[in-house]
């Protein structure tokens, strides 16, 4: 069975300095953040940002199904010097059922999408706190030798009928210091970008398990 292929959700810290400096790299060169969205995200932190109150949201075509518990975040820092590993803690998102994650996002509707929005699993919030707490304890001399990134994904595969055109994929973000959800990608080629990652041109996303395929890639 191939493993899952991930909508890219593109929330990539690629430093750390005095707080946390957040930029939107993208997983791909064909995507792009509004700039609206850079300044929306400019007092994004990291280490102060409360777990509970942390939400992502993606748009993707009908035809993508989300796999069940499929979304995490990955917080990681990395020596500078060697490239080694220092810090790397997964923590898991689930799907949340609240109005209130979708109401402001009512804009965002498009006809043939769904627009899903996720929330820190209940059993990770404290997993959560304790990297918070780890990377606060970190003296500045500690930090400046370090390279530090948070990315966010949701495993996908794809329904049997697809139609022809891209799969465009948007996805966001809500945090305590955010005004509601920011968009940190509109309209991603996810198709385009499996391919350029080395997928079959003839099926970029992996078909569903139950979909009469061998499972999402």
């Amino acid at each position: 069975m191939r493993k899952p292929r991930f909508l890219p959700l593109s929330v990539r810290q690629i430093a750390y300095l005095a707080g946390i400096l957040i930029a939107a790299a993208l997983a791909a060169s064909c995507g792009h953040v509004p700039l609206g969205s850079l300044i929306s995200l400019r007092n994004f932190d990291l280490e102060t940002t409360d777990p509970e109150r942390l939400r992502i949201a993606v748009r993707h075509p009908d035809w993508i199904r989300v796999i069940p518990g499929g979304a995490r975040m990955v917080v990681e820092q990395k020596r500078k010097s060697d490239g080694r590993t220092v810090l790397r803690e997964e923590v898991r998102f689930r799907e949340s059922a609240a109005a209130e994650d979708l109401v402001s996002l009512g804009r965002e509707r498009r006809r043939g999408t769904e627009l899903r929005v996720y929330r820190v699993a209940a059993e990770d919030v404290q997993r959560f706190a304790d990297t918070q707490a780890i990377l606060r304890r970190q003296s500045p001399e500690e930090r400046a030798a370090l390279e530090g990134s948070l990315s966010v994904a949701v495993a996908g595969c794809r329904l049997p009928a697809v139609p022809p055109g891209p799969a465009l994929v948007s996805t966001y973000l809500a945090a305590k210091e955010t005004d509601g959800f920011v968009p940190l990608l509109r309209d991603f080629d996810l198709g385009k970008a499996m391919i350029e990652a080395g997928a079959p041109e003839a099926g970029p996303i992996g078909p569903c398990p139950e979909a009469g395929g061998e499972g999402a890639n």
